[in-house]
């Protein structure tokens, strides 16, 4: 059957819609989908921090004082003026900061110098600059004013620095840092944030020192670090040629030289955030550091450093599905004809597939009985299916980047992980942290180092990511949840993951008012939750993306079994009807 081919412009007219939009946003911190305001369109702006005006009175000396520990300036030495003596010599703003929901909060000023904000958080950012999502609707805070020298001041700081979702955004930028999975060989991704004001002349150096101070206490134990401890920058620079010239101390020199490469491309492909960038020449006591691939200059360009690329090389951005019980592939060719796979898989299986998963370059896919009890796997060649695994209720499958293949297994003794390599028998792991929850979807990340969970705990349903680690010693721990907060509150209803790159996330969610589930792009971190939709009258089901060239390439599932592609923001194209399922190569 003829794909039907109805173009499908779902268009939502917001404030904040970037029209002609092919890309997610790649950078910027917390942004929620809602009405932008005049502060919030104001990021980026480094307005300079005012110290208290003589006689202010107590809620302009909370207001001014929130206001200028902005500013780090000095020591935030402006924001120590608005607190009394003992307070500002114990204050530490660099322990972190607790980013709250300016839209909920409220305030509570007495005459005896009471001052308590009351306010949702969603989210604190840590002292190593690594954001972790939060919900906690129950903060609350007393600054505590008191007289000094007839002036109010604050005693009680807090711990850190108290900022509003839209001072935070002003104030920081998201950058990727690159360190090295266990076995060296791929880079990961750790999204953390740097001050604006550090995105200047000294830029670079910000990122360099941000690769030296190494992974965020969660994914430590699935990464690690090829720049030595104790190594320290004394600066970094950028030439027109588009080289950045990076001074380092010698404990550089003790790397082996395997050791050199591998820390030559966390730097790299960390600097690489600034596209003007080609190649590194690294620096001990004004000497060039010898590094293998390197030329006469000690200059070190990507193409020397290909094999550490976090991009996957180039695949068919094919679209597959179950349609009438058969998998056919859609090309990415635009107007190209659908094709059924050959064999069982393409006609007369006597199980239907319920889901789909497609390997990276299309030469196999897997799919999961129509009971969800059995797994199989087929050569797209002769499409026939080979029994893999058989379950109790299994989750759709999905190959990772190694061309492994796995689902999760919902078993009567809690969750087990499936993992089958080539025609060896599965391995079995199972992952103690869910408890008695039930995994509604899953999906490895391109570096394979991190999986994104939705699980249903039976009061609620929860996104999550667990660290990975290891091959035949497979180790899948650190469950850690990531609340979704947007400006009307959080996603409490979830349906489906996919990583669309290895920073961001696409995610079925929907909140309490809502009436149907909408798309949303989630940072890794789920410090940014941006809606793709809400898709009026079509409410979706299931989703599939291919992290690929930076672009996004993603599908969704209606109610309706009919598939849309995603073309922009806002806008997704129908492509085909009486569709079960949607996969794209993973």
């Amino acid at each position: 059957m003829n794909p039907r081919r109805i173009t499908v412009w779902l268009i939502v007219v917001l404030s904040l819609v970037l029209g002609g939009c092919s890309r997610f946003p790649t950078s910027g911190p917390i942004e929620t989908v809602g009405d932008v305001s005049s502060d919030e369109r104001t990021a980026g702006i480094d307005v300079a921090a005012q110290p208290p005006d003589p006689g202010a009175g107590a809620e302009a000396i909370l207001d001014g004082f929130l206001a200028a520990s902005e500013s780090p300036a000095d020591g935030y030495a402006v924001a120590r003026q608005y607190l009394t003596d003992q307070a500002a010599a114990a204050w530490r703003p660099e322990a972190g900061i607790d980013v709250y929901d300016a839209s909920g909060q409220s305030r509570v000023i007495t005459a005896d110098g009471s001052a308590v904000v009351r306010a949702p958080l969603v989210g604190r950012l840590d002292e190593d600059h690594i954001f972790t999502a939060a919900r906690d609707t129950e903060y609350s805070h007393n600054f505590e004013l008191t007289r000094v020298d007839d002036q109010w001041r604050i005693s009680n700081p807090g711990a850190g620095i108290l900022m509003s979702r839209q001072r935070f955004q002003q104030a920081f930028q998201a950058v990727p840092v690159y360190f090295l999975n266990l076995p060296g060989d791929r880079l990961v991704p750790q999204q953390v944030f740097l001050r604006q004001n550090e995105f200047s002349a000294t830029a670079p150096d910000a990122l360099v020192r941000a690769v030296i101070r190494g992974p965020g206490s969660w994914l430590r134990p699935a990464v690690f670090n090829a720049l030595p401890d104790g190594v320290t920058s004394s600066g970094t620079w950028v030439g027109d040629d588009g080289i950045a010239h990076l001074a380092l101390s010698e404990q550089i020199e003790a790397l082996s030289a395997d050791q050199r490469l591998q820390a030559a491309a966390q730097l790299l492909f960390t600097l690489s955030h600034f596209g003007s960038i080609d190649g590194l020449q690294i620096n001990v006591n004004n000497r060039s550091l010898a590094i293998r691939g390197a030329d006469d200059n000690g200059i070190l360009r990507f193409s020397e450093l290909s094999q550490y690329d976090p991009e996957r090389t180039r695949a068919p951005r094919d679209l597959y599905a179950i349609q009438d019980s058969a998998i056919i592939k859609l090309p990415e060719t635009v107007g190209a004809a659908q094709i059924r796979l050959p064999g069982a898989l393409g006609s007369g299986w006597d199980q239907d597939p319920a889901w789909l998963a497609v390997s990276w370059q299309g030469t196999e896919v897997a799919v999961v009985n129509a009971d969800r009890t059995g797994l199989y796997r087929a050569s797209t060649g002769d499409g026939e299916p080979v029994a893999t695994y058989e379950g109790t209720m299994l989750t759709k499958p999905q190959f990772d980047a190694d061309e492994r293949l796995w689902t999760l297994d919902n078993t009567a003794d809690g969750v087990v992980a499936v993992v089958a390599s080539g025609e060896d028998e599965p391995l079995v792991v199972p992952i103690p942290e869910f408890g008695s929850s039930r995994v509604l979807s899953f999906r490895i990340s391109p570096d394979s180092a991190r999986m994104a969970v939705i699980v249903d705990t039976g009061q609620t349903q929860q996104l999550g990511m667990l660290r990975l680690r290891g091959s035949d010693q497979l180790v899948i721990d650190g469950w850690r949840e990531l609340p979704l907060n947007t400006a009307s509150g959080q996603l409490t209803s979830l349906r489906d993951v996919a990583f669309s790159s290895s920073g961001k996330m696409m995610v079925l969610g929907a909140g309490e008012g809502d009436s149907q589930f909408s798309v949303y792009s989630v940072d890794i971190d789920a410090a940014q939750v941006t809606s793709q939709g809400p898709l009026y009258g079509a409410d979706v089901v299931a989703v599939t993306a291919m992290p690929l060239d930076g672009t996004v390439t993603a599908a969704v599932l209606t109610v309706t079994d009919l598939a849309l592609r995603y073309e922009a923001q806002y806008r997704w194209q129908g492509l085909l009807d009486d569709v079960t399922d949607v996969a794209y190569p993973s």
